[in-house]
């Protein structure tokens, strides 16, 4: 209870058999704690330092020690424990103006504010900071129009972890993307990694831009949308915004929701003769020993391929993966 002080709890069973007993010494304290003379003494050491002991000018049972007034010495800590407090918030506060100016220097690299509502920013290394700063600050809705969604490419690509995280908070996350995408597996875990968070994800054949809308009150877009990844304009104008919500409004009413199962869309010559002979075993009920032997490779290796296959198909099971191999023709 009085941890706050600066008193364990050891140290506090002290001090409150003292306050009842003042006379006693460190063996009868020992002794109806259960303990042992080094931690009561121990006790009493950080009892001083805290000024609630004080020594008395005759030596007595208690070693010539005297506890201080509780209502003095306790009201004393306190007042003690509020300065530094009262210090450590001033350090925070000046610590998050300081954090405050280092994020406001860091996203104005490269940016030309063209009014109190509109900013424009140029290079890659810039697109990429605004718009990471930007995804970062949403709090209730983020929307996206992507043409990709894999993480580690250009600045506008959609980073999985960091929606996975924004997701994790409740913020909604929509996002518009290109059914047309390359079918790498990168791209395909990032979706499933997106969908499995809980992100709303639809398809198009075609966008107009790139396009990032949070919480409705900022937007950033291409500079050129033919060449996004060389600049970018960041837009709080409420006219504007507006106008972009509409835009993605109608885009995701047109858009297909992505179909059930992570790699149902596959074909099966995307899989090598040996994956699929490792789908046909499995459904035909072998153990991972007997599959791995009718392949020639190690139990290790084929564990390691099953770990692949499912996480390709977003499968959280043997029965799962075996559903969705069937579904696309692979057994």
């Amino acid at each position: 209870m009085l941890r706050v002080l600066g008193l364990d709890f050891s140290t506090e069973a002290v001090y409150r058999l003292m306050l009842e007993h003042p006379s006693w010494g460190v063996d009868r304290l020992a002794k109806e704690l259960d303990t042992d003379r080094r931690t009561v003494a121990r006790a009493l050491d950080t009892l001083a330092d805290l000024a609630l002991l004080r020594a008395t000018t005759t030596a007595d049972s208690s070693g010539g020690l005297r506890l201080v007034p509780p209502r003095a010495g306790l009201a004393a800590l306190l007042e003690r424990r509020q300065n530094e407090l009262a210090r450590t918030q001033l350090e925070i506060d000046a610590s998050r103006a300081a954090v405050d100016d280092l994020l406001t220097d860091y996203t104005a690299l490269g940016r030309d504010c063209l009014g109190g509502a509109v900013e424009r920013f140029t290079g890659d290394e810039s697109v990429r900071r605004i718009h990471t700063d930007l995804t970062g600050q949403a709090r209730g809705e983020l929307l996206a129009l992507a043409p990709t969604t894999a993480s580690g490419g250009g600045p506008w690509e959609i980073d999985a972890p960091l929606h996975v995280d924004l997701l994790s908070r409740g913020v909604r996350v929509r996002i518009l993307h290109l059914d047309s995408t390359d079918g790498t597996p990168e791209r395909r875990r990032a979706v499933r990694e997106l969908t499995r968070a809980g992100a709303e994800i639809r398809t198009l054949p075609s966008l107009p831009l790139q396009l990032r809308i949070v919480d409705g009150a900022s937007a950033v877009l291409p500079l050129d949308p033919e060449a996004p990844d060389e600049g970018a304009v960041l837009l709080r104008e409420l006219g504007a915004l507006t106008g972009l919500r509409a835009l993605f409004t109608h885009l995701w009413d047109e858009a297909e929701p992505l179909p059930d199962g992570g790699g149902e869309d596959e074909e099966p010559d995307a899989y090598t003769p040996q994956e699929r002979a490792l789908l046909q075993f499995l459904a035909e009920g072998l153990t991972d020993e007997a599959a791995a032997r009718r392949l020639g490779i190690s139990l290790r290796s084929e564990r390691r391929m099953i770990s692949g296959l499912s996480e390709r198909f977003g499968a959280h099971s043997r029965f799962q993966l075996g559903l969705q191999a069937a579904r696309i023709g692979l057994v």
